[in-house]
C-alpha cells in the first residue's frame, strides 16, 4: 500500500491582490482589461483546475474591493466596524456610512444581497462591460450626493451601506468574508478541503446571520449614529429586501420604526404579500413601498399593483421594471436613478402616497390616476 506524504502534495497557489501583478489594468472607460491584450476582459479559465481559477478570481476581486473602498472614502464615506467600537483586529463586520451622518436629516440605507461583498453590486459588471464604478456603489453614491434631502434643504441625503454578505470571520486573516471568499481561504495544499466553518468561532456576535445583521443595523447603527429626527429611505435587494421585510413585519419593530421610514424600494425580492402578517405594515407598504423585478419592459414600467397580475406575483406594493430581464445583480446598477428619483419624489411631500395605478392585461397599458389632496 502506498501513501502520499503531505510534502508531496501540490502547493495551494497564491495570487497577488494587485491588478497589475495579475496582468490587468483599468482603461479610460473604467473597465478592467488584460495588459497583453487590451481588448480582453478578465479571463477566468486560467487553468483546468477549478480551485486555481477560483483563487485567481478572488485575488482580482480583492483588488477591486480595495479600489472601491478607496473611492468611497474619497467621496466622504467612512468605514465603521460592527459591533460599534471594535478595533481592526477584533471580530467585526465592516460597513460604510457618510462621515457626517449625524447631521443628515434624511438617510438612504442599502441592504444588498448576501452573496456580494461590501460596496460591490456586480462582479459581472466590474470584470466586464460597464466597469468598476458602474458595477459597485460608487456611481450610486455620487448620484445620491448630487440630490437634496428636501425642498427646504440643499444638503444631500446621508448614506449607509449595510453588509449582508461578509458575515463569516476568518480568524487568521482577521477579516470578514462572504461565503464565496471563505472557500478561497489558503489550504495546506491544492487538494486539501477548505477551512471548516465553526458557527461559534467564525461569526461576529450580533451578526451571526443576515437577519441579525438587519436587526443590529436598525437598533444600533441607525439608532445610535443618526439624528433621531432623520427620516429613512430603504433599498433592499434580494435577500436584503427579504430580511428587511421580515424585520418590519414584526409588530414590535414596526411600532418603533414606522414614523421614521419614508419609503421602501424592494428589488428582486422573494417576500410576497401572503407572508405579511402585520396589517399596519401591509397598509403602509401599499402607499410607500415599491417593488422592482426582472422584466423586459422599459425601466420604471408599471407591472402590477399590490395584488399582483396574471404574470406578476403579489408583492404587497406596486411593482415596476428596472429594465433588466436576466440578472438580478444588474438591476440596481442600471436602475438606481429610478429608485432615488422616487425617493426624492416622496421627500417632496410628507403626505405622499403612491398614485392609483391600473395595469390592463389585454391592452398592456398603464393608467395612472394621481391622488386628490
Amino acid at each position: 500500500m502506498f501513501r502520499r506524504l503531505q510534502s508531496g502534495l501540490p502547493n495551494d497557489p497564491v495570487f497577488p491582490s494587485d491588478l497589475q501583478k495579475l496582468g490587468y489594468f483599468i482603461n479610460e472607460k473604467d473597465e478592467i482589461r488584460n495588459i497583453q491584450n487590451p481588448k480582453q476582459y478578465f479571463h477566468f479559465f486560467l487553468s483546468k483546475n477549478e480551485r486555481v481559477n477560483e483563487l485567481q478570481r478572488e485575488a482580482l476581486n480583492s483588488a477591486t474591493r480595495s479600489i472601491v473602498a478607496e473611492r468611497l472614502e474619497n467621496l466622504g464615506l467612512r468605514l465603521i466596524r460592527l459591533p460599534l467600537g471594535q478595533e481592526a483586529t477584533d471580530r467585526h463586520v465592516p460597513i460604510f456610512a457618510s462621515s457626517d451622518l449625524k447631521s443628515k436629516k434624511r438617510i438612504i440605507i442599502l441592504f444588498y444581497e448576501q452573496q456580494q461583498d461590501l460596496g460591490i453590486l456586480s462582479y459581472r459588471i466590474i470584470c466586464g462591460k460597464g466597469g468598476i464604478n458602474h458595477g459597485s456603489v460608487v456611481n450610486m453614491v455620487k448620484f445620491i450626493q448630487s440630490t437634496h434631502c428636501s425642498p427646504d434643504s440643499q444638503d444631500s441625503p446621508g448614506i449607509i451601506l449595510a453588509n449582508m454578505g461578509q458575515l463569516r470571520w476568518w480568524r487568521r486573516g482577521k477579516k470578514a468574508l462572504t461565503q464565496n471568499s471563505w472557500y478561497t481561504i489558503p489550504s495546506k495544499s491544492l487538494v486539501d478541503p477548505c477551512y471548516q466553518f465553526d458557527p461559534k468561532l467564525n461569526t461576529v456576535p450580533g451578526h451571526e446571520d443576515s437577519a441579525q445583521h438587519v436587526n443590529y443595523m436598525f437598533n444600533h447603527v441607525i439608532e445610535e449614529l443618526t439624528d433621531p429626527e432623520a427620516v429613512i429611505d430603504i433599498i433592499g435587494v434580494a435577500s436584503g429586501a427579504y430580511q428587511v421585510s421580515w424585520f418590519l413585519d414584526d409588530e414590535k419593530n414596526w411600532d418603533k420604526w414606522n414614523s421614521r421610514i419614508a419609503a421602501f424600494a424592494s428589488v428582486a425580492t422573494y417576500f410576497t404579500a401572503d407572508q405579511i402578517n402585520n396589517q399596519k405594515f401591509k397598509d403602509w407598504l401599499v402607499q410607500r413601498g415599491r417593488a422592482y423585478i426582472l422584466s423586459e419592459e422599459p425601466c420604471n414600467s408599471f407591472l402590477a399593483d399590490a395584488g399582483g397580475s396574471k404574470h406578476t406575483q403579489p408583492l404587497g406594493c406596486p411593482t415596476f421594471s428596472l429594465g433588466e430581464s436576466y440578472y438580478a445583480e444588474a438591476m440596481l446598477p442600471n436602475g438606481y436613478e429610478t429608485i432615488i428619483n422616487w425617493f426624492n419624489e416622496v421627500a417632496q411631500s410628507p403626505n405622499y402616497a403612491n398614485p392609483t395605478m391600473v395595469y390592463t392585461e389585454a391592452e398592456a397599458t398603464t393608467k395612472i390616476n394621481e391622488p386628490t389632496n
